[in-house]
């Protein structure tokens, strides 16, 4: 099947093009140009000046649509693919969290099984949070599902999963201080695992020796983790000053200020910056009660909160933080749109097919209008969602 698409407003991985025409064969980005000449065989669609962003991509999200991935039921896995393509969010990791062994296996065993019907956002594989974390930066984690930081326990765990579910796995979120922290690193490093760390209270030495050892990310940084004190600069720091480090962000303007966001833009290459959405099932959904990791939340005006007031996770998509670094720090567009597509896909080895619009990629796409909501996802030169 052949298709122009004629007057888009693309957005390419340093640059913004308007009125710009896309050809697509055989579901591939065949070139990007303008006034392209065609044949009488190609389907031309008119986006009238609409933006064209490539398919986004989440690296940490647990659910939308009312579904979370720790469901563990095919239906509830479905609904919550087609719910994140309907966001623009056309691949992504299934995030866990913590929870007893037992029922990360059924998770992890309901993931492996999943179909690849091209309806739904792509699945590449899990992102694993917990539940090797420590109590004091729980977050919304139940304290009772973190197992003691005993020695050989996290390992074993940790093995069992990797040997039963193979290349599943592709980032691992744990607190660094914990018995078993190098262990993990290193079996991280041996099955070519992300190890990032969150949801600790590890110390700037502590940091810069997970560093030396193998820790590439920080997990939601700023979330669940010491901030930056003048005497104690904590392990934000050393992922702010380190090159190697990948930190993850959660842009939806509720997690951090977007001052915040500001500074780190500033500060650290942006190839090492990504966004994300910690999505929970309110995602896409009204006001109301939801349930979390088997806690309730309340969602009201797109925060999501436990009883206590702490912050669950994020009512908003991926696209949330493309938008509040465009319309409330005023950076172009092309440069929010990279940190949640092309950086991901680069984290993930993906980018020969995902994450730009680039001749020779799949043609997955988002058409937004000039408020940046999604108008139409297309996927492999397919219109999914209109």
């Amino acid at each position: 099947m052949k298709q122009l698409i004629r007057q888009a407003t693309v957005v390419l991985p340093d640059s913004l093009e308007k009125n710009c025409d896309l050809l697509i064969e055989d579901g591939r980005i065949a070139a990007i140009g303008y006034h392209l000449p065609v044949d009488s065989d190609y389907e031309v669609v008119s986006f009238s000046g609409d933006i064209m962003i490539p398919g986004l991509i989440d690296t940490h999200v647990h659910g939308a649509g009312g579904q979370d991935a720790m469901d563990a039921t095919p239906q509830s896995l479905t609904l919550l693919r087609q719910a994140l393509l309907r966001e623009g969010t056309t691949a992504f990791l299934a995030t866990t969290i913590s929870s007893p062994f037992e029922q990360l296996s059924a998770v992890l065993a309901n993931i492996v099984a999943a179909d690849h019907d091209d309806l739904q956002a792509e699945l590449l594989g899990v992102h694993l949070e917990g539940p090797f974390l420590t109590h004091r930066y729980k977050g919304a984690h139940i304290g009772d599902y973190l197992p003691p930081s005993t020695a050989g326990k996290e390992i074993a765990a940790l093995t069992h999963f990797i040997d039963t579910y193979p290349d599943l796995i592709r980032i691992i979120t744990f607190a660094i201080e914990r018995t078993d922290a190098k262990d993990l690193l290193a079996l991280c490093q041996n099955h070519n695992i992300i190890a990032s760390a969150g949801h600790t209270g590890a110390d700037y030495s502590a940091m810069i020796h997970a560093a030396a050892s193998g820790i590439r990310r920080l997990t939601h940084t700023f979330n669940a983790m010491p901030g930056i004190h003048h005497r104690d600069p904590g392990p934000i720091t050393e992922g702010l000053l380190n090159p190697e480090i990948e930190l993850e962000f959660i842009g939806d303007g509720v997690h951090i200020h977007p001052a915040i966001l500001e500074m780190a833009l500033r500060l650290k290459p942006q190839s090492k910056i990504t966004l994300v959405s910690d999505g929970t099932r309110a995602v896409g959904m009204p006001n109301g009660q939801y349930e979390l990791g088997g806690q309730m939340t309340i969602v009201e005006n797109g925060t999501a909160r436990l009883s206590d007031g702490t912050i669950a996770g994020s009512a908003y998509p991926l696209l949330q933080g493309v938008r509040t670094i465009v319309q409330v720090l005023k950076r172009p567009l092309y440069e929010a749109v990279r940190l949640a597509s092309l950086n991901p896909a680069q984290t993930l080895g993906v980018s020969h097919r995902l994450g730009s619009l680039e001749t020779g990629k799949d043609a997955t796409f988002v058409r937004l209008d000039p408020n940046l909501v999604v108008k139409q996802v297309w996927v492999q030169g397919k219109m999914m969602i209109s």
